[in-house]
């Protein structure tokens, strides 16, 4: 029975909750036409849910008795690498991630939002230093799919990443951008709704058995 309720209920509550995540991300830059940024961590936390399930197995799922010390220790073998997978994210899925912009329209937003609160900048490729208080802001841009991410080398500066997270956002609601990019919006909203269906799949199919 504990097998069956698992499946019947708890991952049916993964699949719809990183549903949730991905309809809504999805369809706010469908219908607001507008960028915006949203903390990395919502990523991590929607990665480590669809991570749960393989995770999971080898504890829900009977074991066969008479299983031999190699079957046991690749049965251990999957959730263990996803707990590896899960720190390195951890480490990866830093700072603010941006959807539905070009390069201008990120780059104006940062550079207004930079002047709102009086961060003087120095440009590089990949990064802008910000002096006045020893930071480094890294940027990166896949205008090609509209989306973009926004993370401070120093974790000592997350707060003044915020304030720079918040003036943007405030930028683009107040600011009409000439070039919004949705095609990852689009796509999330696709995975949202395979998300969906499966959740469905395994709530009805196991609430018969349940």
């Amino acid at each position: 029975m504990k097998p069956y309720f698992l499946m019947g209920v708890i991952f049916p509550a993964f699949f719809g909750l990183m549903s949730l995540f991905f309809l809504v991300v999805g369809l706010r830059g469908v219908f607001t036409k507008k960028p915006f940024l949203i903390s990395a961590q919502w990523l991590l936390a929607v990665a480590l849910l669809g991570f749960a399930p393989a995770a999971l197995a080898p504890v829900i799922l009977p074991s066969s008795g008479g299983g031999s010390g190699m079957l046991s220790t690749v049965r251990w073998l999957s959730p263990t690498m996803l707990i590896v997978v899960a720190i390195f994210l951890c480490f990866t899925l830093r700072g603010y991630i941006a959807f539905g912009v070009t390069d201008t329209s990120f780059r104006e937003a940062l550079l207004a939002a930079l002047g709102k609160l009086n961060l003087a900048y120095e440009e590089t490729l990949s990064a802008m230093r910000l002096p006045t208080i020893g930071a480094d802001l890294q940027v990166v841009v896949q205008s090609w799919i509209g989306t973009g991410q926004l993370k401070m080398k120093q974790r000592q500066f997350g707060t003044v990443l915020t304030d720079i997270v918040k003036a943007m956002n405030e930028h683009y609601q107040t600011h009409s951008v000439e070039k919004m990019i949705l095609t990852c919006c689009i796509f999330y909203v696709v995975i949202g709704v395979f998300l969906a269906v499966f959740a469905g799949v395994f709530l009805l199919g196991f609430s018969k058995i349940l």
